[in-house]
């Protein structure tokens, strides 16, 4: 069966890479924004399987991967900032705390509309970091592309302390991945 990666992300690629299946993306533009929840993983969990749902209707028999991430702290949700302004605010806020990247995933068998969805979460601890840091990181990377304004190298820069499920790499729980391909077939 098909394999349709809903997403033209480089870190979710690289997911279906790690694997070694075949698969194609078709990238999902749902309007994000319409699906709101103030609980972080109710929220990706909810958008991972409506971008699987969108993207099924192309493919009425195939194996759809979607997924979504956000960071949070306490109950404050960031996704991708809207300008670098944004994300500076954002990395300030996370310095020197705790805070959890949360990674959901959805596979959904288009014939026969079986969805299988989990979320993960990674707990992330920021030294604190200085001004020109953040300057410097913002300038180096897309950070509008990455929720919470920073991905894997970030982590690697600022962590201080890291537990749960390594997810950030990816943007999905790969083991879960792999889990969740077996029972779909």
């Amino acid at each position: 069966m098909q394999l349709v990666l809903a997403s033209e992300s480089p870190f979710r690629r690289r997911a279906l890479d790690l694997i070694g299946v075949a698969y194609e993306t078709c990238p999902c533009r749902i309007d994000e924004k319409a699906i709101r929840d103030d609980d972080p993983r109710r929220l990706t969990q909810q958008l991972a399987e409506a971008k699987a749902r969108h993207i099924a209707r192309q493919y009425p028999a195939a194996i759809i991967i979607s997924g979504d991430a956000v960071a949070a702290k306490g109950r404050r949700i960031f996704e991708k900032p809207r300008d670098k302004q944004e994300a500076a605010l954002f990395l300030r806020e996370l310095s020197g705390g705790e805070f959890q990247f949360i990674t959901s995933l959805a596979v959904l068998n288009s014939q026969t509309d079986r969805m299988l969805s989990a979320v993960e979460t990674l707990n992330i601890t920021f030294r604190p970091l200085i001004e020109t840091e953040i300057e410097r990181y913002i300038s180096r990377y897309d950070v509008l592309s990455y929720a919470g304004a920073f991905e894997d190298d970030a982590v690697h820069l600022f962590a201080e302390r890291i537990a749960g499920s390594y997810n950030i790499g990816t943007a999905l729980p790969v083991s879960r991945l792999v889990l969740f391909l077996r029972e779909q077939g």
